[in-house]
């Protein structure tokens, strides 16, 4: 005849010492998390814009017009589109937009009878208190603003030469290492994004 014992559960010393090893695998692990999860929501805001501006660039040659990306305002936690470009010399963002500057005027100016082609093609707002948008100086000296003409260059309004500007997303939390990315347009066309580390979310140097 043959006895089986009852199966022996965890003593309380031994589960004493799984939560200790535990609380110290997650001190150790829970700073490495929050950077993995800042990097990604940078990356996410970086390639929203990219996106944006890789369609503005397509949109001006599909439709022989200028597009417009620049910064605009807030209102009520919203994208202020309705009031246009917010075109100052401010280089600070909190949100973006898009728009086919049908009348090639610079400005977003809507007007279903007499400008119908103008017309908002996307619009973002920034993670609001977490992340921040600094233009590099030649961008705040073209208004803020991005002008995709029908041949795919960007060019600034009212100048001929080819637009090189930069836009710094950046986390100021000091949750990450490459706590920024630089949203770049060199010779008009080329688009890319670069991680960087920027303690005090300063302008990118170039652009």
């Amino acid at each position: 005849m043959q006895f089986f014992s009852a199966p022996r559960g965890f003593t309380l010393l031994e589960l004493m010492i799984t939560v200790a090893i535990l609380t110290v695998i997650a001190a150790f692990a829970a700073p490495s998390f929050q950077s993995l999860i800042t990097g990604n929501r940078l990356t996410s805001e970086a390639n929203e814009l990219l996106a944006a501006l890789g369609q503005a660039r397509s949109e001006a040659i599909r439709l022989n017009r200028r597009t417009v990306l620049c910064r605009a305002g807030m209102s009520a936690g919203q994208v202020d589109a309705a009031s246009g470009c917010a075109a100052d010399a401010d280089g600070s963002w909190l949100a973006w937009m898009l728009f086919v500057d049908a009348d090639a005027s610079g400005q977003y100016n809507p007007d279903a009878s007499n400008n119908p082609d103008e017309v908002l093609v996307r619009a973002h707002a920034l993670q609001a208190g977490r992340f921040r948008a600094v233009a590099g100086s030649l961008l705040a000296g073209d208004g803020n603003r991005i002008v995709f003409r029908p041949d795919g260059l960007a060019r600034a309004a009212g100048q001929t030469s080819l637009q090189t500007v930069a836009l710094r997303l950046c986390d100021s939390s000091g949750s990450a290492q490459q706590n920024a990315r630089d949203v770049r347009v060199s010779g008009g066309s080329r688009l890319s994004v670069s991680r960087v580390t920027s303690s005090d979310c300063a302008a990118p140097e170039a652009g």
